[in-house]
């Protein structure tokens, strides 16, 4: 990975507060809009084999330890319960073993997805909502850390999907705060290795879930 997933976090974290002050004039639901949140992903199990030149292998399951997320959308709301949104979502959680040995690194998700909602009818300022969301992987690395050296393994292209359940509240006339779990699946896939010699097999699978808070602006 080029830059740690946290620093990223941090980038967009600051972006967002910029965002906060605009203003906040009546208009209805019904529009487009623009949103951003950030939550803390927990990825479940998966299993793989790192094999280098020099030292012994690892392999077998592989746990993950905490982790940030980081997404941004723009869509369309309908004035009908449905949106729609292209949105960037980024995760990543550390990586603490593989196959009962401690290693350090981590595993980070860049996906790009079309998001539908469906908001349901309003309980004050309270209105529930469920989505899912159909996603091209845009990246999907892997760093190891062991022995004092690191190896980053990559994979990009392949579909990842999403189920989303949430609530909003409505903050203002344009301003809504969120609220939500999502569940997310990227395929497996075969990765290749930033140094040659190097060997990641097997294909593991990154499937996080998530507990999230956003904020959303209607124009």
């Amino acid at each position: 990975m080029n830059q740690p997933f946290k620093t990223r976090y941090v980038t967009y974290l600051t972006a967002l507060l910029l965002l906060i002050p605009l203003s906040a004039a009546a208009q209805d639901e019904a529009g487009f809009y623009a949103s951003a949140y950030g939550g803390v992903p927990a990825a479940p199990s998966t299993s793989f084999s790192e094999f280098r030149p020099t030292g012994p292998g690892v392999g077998g399951t592989t746990k993950f330890g905490g982790g940030l997320g980081f997404g941004a959308a723009v869509g369309r709301r309908f004035g009908n319960g449905w949106a729609v949104e292209l949105a960037l979502d980024e995760r990543g959680n550390y990586l603490r073993r593989v196959g009962g040995v401690e290693v350090d690194g981590n595993i980070f998700s860049e996906l790009v997805l079309l998001n539908v909602y469906y908001r349901f009818p309003a309980r004050g300022a309270l209105r529930p909502f469920i989505g899912a969301g159909l996603g091209y992987v845009i990246a999907l690395d892997i760093d190891v850390d062991r022995n004092g050296s690191e190896q980053e393994y990559s994979r990009e292209g392949g579909v990842g999907v999403q189920a989303i359940v949430g609530v909003e509240y409505s903050l203002a006339p344009r301003w809504r705060l969120t609220g939500d779990a999502r569940w997310t699946s990227v395929e497996s896939g075969t990765f290749k290795a930033s140094n040659a010699g190097n060997m990641l097999i097997g294909k593991p699978k990154y499937r996080p879930a998530s507990l999230n808070f956003g904020v959303t602006y209607l124009f």
